[in-house]
């Protein structure tokens, strides 16, 4: 019979879904906004890149005027990546469950995405990325919510350190599967709450600085696409959460 708690965790969890399609919904609305801005960017940006390698083909060029080109012309090419990965991060097709996913395509995205929050907190993104792997059977976009929820959750937790890396890893760990590891040098999470990550309302983060609901929806999101999520760790060393979907049949 169910409880008065329990329909409480419900509706708390409803809320919470809610919130996340009312998001899907604001993304998928940017996305259509970003169509125009991202024209408007890219004319400019590609201007200065062909231009910055126009220079540096000049023999008589002083070498530190090079290098400054090359990094004028490497951050004007990551901006131009990024601004076009706005045109995908919120597609309608991509909102829905079904459709695949280039999950390296994807772990970059999220990866570039979140750079600034993790340089702000002192830590370092690292990746290792196995550019043979089959796509996966899972939304773009929602494969990009599950990352962005692990590792902002990671970020957060590392917050107090003073610095610290954080790596993502793409692998196959048996035919027809596909992994996203994600390791961090964070506190890591005592071994009494590590059985409870996942369940609602359960947080180790200060009272009035999270809901104990994020890695719950995130792991009923996983499991609703068909995938599954684990996570181990060691108090004062780290944490490593490992996502798994099936591969798309080749």
């Amino acid at each position: 019979m169910e409880t008065p708690a329990d329909r409480h965790i419900d509706g708390a969890i409803s809320q919470e879904l809610l919130k996340q399609l009312a998001y899907n919904e604001k993304m998928s609305e940017l996305g259509r906004i970003s169509a125009g801005v991202v024209h408007e960017l890219n004319a400019p940006l590609s201007v200065i890149i062909s231009a910055s390698q126009l220079i540096m083909r000049e023999a008589d060029v002083p070498e530190f005027v090079r290098e400054m080109v090359a990094r004028i012309s490497s951050e004007a090419m990551r901006l131009s990546h990024m601004t076009r990965g706005l045109l995908n991060f919120s597609s309608q097709e991509e909102a829905e469950s079904g459709g695949e996913a280039d999950v390296n395509l994807t772990v970059e995205f999220v990866l570039d995405f979140l750079d600034y929050e993790a340089a702000r907190r002192g830590v370092t993104l690292l990746r290792k990325l196995d550019y043979h792997l089959p796509v996966v059977e899972v939304g773009a976009n929602l494969l990009k919510q599950v990352l962005l929820n692990i590792i902002m959750n990671a970020l957060q937790a590392m917050e107090e350190l003073e610095g610290g890396s954080l790596m993502v890893e793409t692998v196959e760990p048996e035919p027809g599967k596909v992994s996203i590891v994600i390791t961090d040098t964070g506190p890591g999470i005592p071994a009494a709450a590590l059985t409870r990550i996942f369940d609602p309302y359960f947080t180790t983060k200060k009272p009035g600085e999270g809901t104990g609901l994020g890695l719950f929806v995130t792991r009923t999101l996983v499991e609703n696409l068909g995938g599954s999520i684990g996570v181990r760790s060691t108090e004062g060393e780290g944490t490593t959460f490992t996502v798994t979907f099936a591969a798309e049949e080749s």
